[in-house]
Formats: C-alpha cells, sequence, structure tokens
C-alpha cells in the first residue's frame, strides 16, 4: 500500500478523530478510504446521469428531426398532451392544494 501524506482543514481533521473516536473506523486512514470509495462511486453515478442525459437529448433531436413532436403554447394544447399521454384530464395548478 502507498503511504500518502495529507493536509486536513480543522474541520476535517475534528471529523475525522471523531469517526476514529466512535469507533466506526479503527483509524484515519479507514476514514480517508471510505471517504473516497463514497466519493469514486458518486463519480461513477454522475457519469450515467451524464450518459441518460444525452441519450434522452439524443433522442429527442432525432424526435424532432422526423416531426414527431408538439408544441405546447397555451393550457388547452397541454391539457390535450397531457389527455393523450395519460388518459386522464389534467389539474390546473390552481386547483391543487
Amino acid at each position: 500500500m502507498t503511504a500518502r501524506n495529507v493536509s486536513l482543514t480543522d474541520r476535517l481533521d475534528t471529523f475525522v478523530e471523531q469517526q476514529v473516536s466512535t469507533g466506526r473506523h479503527q483509524s484515519a486512514s479507514e476514514v480517508v478510504r471510505e471517504a473516497l470509495r463514497r466519493y469514486e462511486a458518486d463519480l461513477t453515478a454522475e457519469a450515467a446521469c451524464i450518459e441518460m442525459i444525452r441519450g434522452i437529448a439524443h433522442a429527442g433531436r432525432d424526435a424532432i428531426a422526423r416531426g414527431d413532436f408538439a408544441v405546447i403554447d397555451s393550457d388547452d394544447a397541454r391539457q390535450a398532451l397531457f389527455r393523450r399521454i395519460t388518459g386522464k384530464a389534467a389539474v390546473k395548478l390552481s386547483e391543487v392544494g
């Protein structure tokens, strides 16, 4: 295992010490490794979300190119689209709550 020397802010140093003192982790290194694993997992999930959004955007561009879209420029048009998608009448926002 590679040894690293890292600098922490006072706040982060206190957090690391608290994690060790509660027994959740046995050492500061364990706390840092856990934080890095979580950070890595977050980056992986973020990349997956970005790819999903890109796919949705690509599908949207393709639909527009095919002419497969609806212009929603009024409340009536919004309600008609909602009815077409769900088979139900749309509720006006003023009626909610």
